[in-house]
């Protein structure tokens, strides 16, 4: 290859891993602003909360709703890029650090550690399945069984 040549495959080569370099960095941004809803069973969960009380149940400060329906806390493992976005919002920890904040809570017998799910899906379903129960999902609700909290007037985190 002559000299010309040489430089207009390393032009073309740079302008290519710039747009690649681009295209990541939208990627992990568009993954850093997930829009967060918080759900709730039908029971007991108001329909509107603070966000240093959203805090406070997440945290196991709260243990019942103002009805005095049982807090119960369902969460998407602290494992996928999900529980992990929730960590940081919630509990500002990564998610190593929320499960063993949890694993020291429960350990002492204060609250019950909340039950953690594989899929959304799943989360969805046990929240619709038990009064008092509150999880945040990165997704519109699909059933009437649950309801989408406002978080200090707000539809999404």
């Amino acid at each position: 290859m002559n000299m010309r040549a040489n430089r207009k495959f390393q032009t073309v080569k740079n302008i290519l891993a710039g747009i690649l370099f681009t295209l990541c960095c939208l990627s992990v941004k568009a993954q850093q602003d997930t829009s967060l809803i918080v759900i709730g069973n039908t029971t007991g969960v108001p329909a509107d909360i603070k966000m240093n009380e959203l805090k406070a149940v997440f945290r196991g400060e709260k243990q019942r709703w103002k009805d005095g329906t049982k807090v119960v806390i369902a969460m998407i493992k602290t494992t996928t890029p999900l529980g992990n976005t929730i960590s940081e919002k919630i509990y500002s920890m990564n998610g190593d650090e929320v499960r063993g904040f949890w694993a020291g809570i429960s350990f002492a017998g204060k609250f019950d550690p909340p039950n953690v799910f594989n899929t959304e899906a799943e989360v969805e379903v046990f929240v619709s399945q038990n009064p008092g129960a509150i999880a945040i999902l990165n997704k519109t609700i699909l059933t009437s069984d649950v309801k989408t909290i406002l978080v200090s007037g707000k539809k999404t985190l």
